[in-house]
């Protein structure tokens, strides 16, 4: 793609993951920031003062704008199906944020709006491409850990220590299962990523250290339809956490922090440190939606993906509800249909 065919694109939500992906567009050579909309007129000015943009005073504003051929997503989740929508009614390519939606129905109905209509789709996990993630993946394929039998993993930090009513996420309406679905649902999408499709989850849920209305630890086990069996951790209250652990019958893999990774070989005692270079993450996602775009092919995490991470923490919140183990087909087929959770007494109490 040369320069003269840089994508123009526009965002929508001027919060402050916007901005980092704004940052991470300006550094590309495959793309033209033009435009912003927020429902807050003033973070729309800001925002566009801080990148260069246009800000729009309504989003049919910037949905009009020809020379606007996508757009990148970072509302609050609940806002992300009727901004995709629109955006695919005005014939725009969409990026959205991760999580793809926080219902299975809204994402389905995000899929069936922008795939549906011959456009092209990006769910913004980066979390699968960061350095360490990326040779996990190479070293399991090439037989490195042999048979791959447990996954660990957990994304935490004490984000939700200061969150008060005046944000969407202190709500369980607005944002449920928080840490898992803001956090852990990254490690949803590479653990999958990683090892194919988890089959059937069981978790447990329940608000201990933060003040919001909402769940701030979550603990949930993965079955995978290979066979391997998984934990993913998340909580809104510690001190950060961010690991991928995967063991198998041949060797273990290590990664801390996405980029620290270490291989101990079955029969060894010593634990090698695995060279690896840096990556944007960032840049690459939105990248990668500009050279689909402009191929005409599918984004690397398109709508599949993005559902397929957000059912985990679908199948995690009707687990702990219901009490019992959920299938992720299940979860996707009932919640498509607005079949509610079973009224049972919760594994853990709120």
């Amino acid at each position: 793609m040369s320069i003269l065919t840089k994508l123009g694109i526009g965002f929508i939500g001027c919060g402050a993951y916007n901005s980092s992906l704004a940052r991470a567009a300006e550094r590309s050579s495959l793309l033209k920031p033009i435009a912003c909309w927020d429902p807050n007129s003033e973070r729309s000015r800001e925002f566009a003062q801080k990148h260069g943009l246009h800000a729009c005073r309504t989003l049919d504003e910037l949905l009009a704008l020809d020379e606007l051929e996508g757009v990148v997503i970072a509302s609050p989740n609940n806002a992300h199906r009727a901004n995709a929508e629109a955006a695919a009614e005005a014939g725009k390519h969409v990026f959205v944020d991760k999580p793809i939606a926080n219902t299975i129905e809204d994402a389905l109905a995000i899929i069936k709006a922008v795939e549906g209509r011959g456009l092209v789709l990006a769910v913004g996990h980066n979390g699968r491409r960061l350095a360490g993630h990326r040779k996990m993946k190479e070293m399991i394929d090439a037989g490195a850990v042999g048979t791959p039998v447990t996954v660990e993993s957990n994304f935490s930090h004490s984000g939700g220590l200061g969150l008060t009513p005046k944000q969407w996420r202190f709500y369980r309406d607005e944002c449920p299962a928080l840490p898992l679905m803001q956090l852990g649902v990254h490690f949803a999408d590479t653990v999958q990523y990683l090892l194919g499709n988890v089959a059937e989850v069981s978790s447990f849920m329940t608000r201990i250290a933060t003040p919001a209305d909402n769940d701030d630890v979550t603990v949930s086990l993965l079955k995978f339809e290979s066979g391997v069996l998984g934990y993913l951790g998340s909580n809104y209250a510690s001190p950060s956490v961010y690991y991928v652990n995967v063991y198998g019958t041949g060797g273990n893999l290590y990664c801390e922090g996405g980029d620290n990774l270490h291989y101990r070989k079955a029969g060894s005692d010593k634990r090698e440190i695995i060279k690896l270079t840096g990556v944007d993450t960032q840049l690459e996602e939105l990248e990668d939606f500009a050279e689909a775009i402009r191929s005409g092919r599918k984004c690397e995490v398109d709508g599949e993906a993005g559902l397929r991470a957000l059912a985990v923490v679908r199948a995690a919140l009707r687990s702990n509800a219901e009490g019992c183990a959920v299938s992720i087909d299940r979860v996707i087929s009932e919640e498509a249909a607005g079949i509610p959770a079973t009224s049972r007494e919760p594994l853990s109490s709120h």
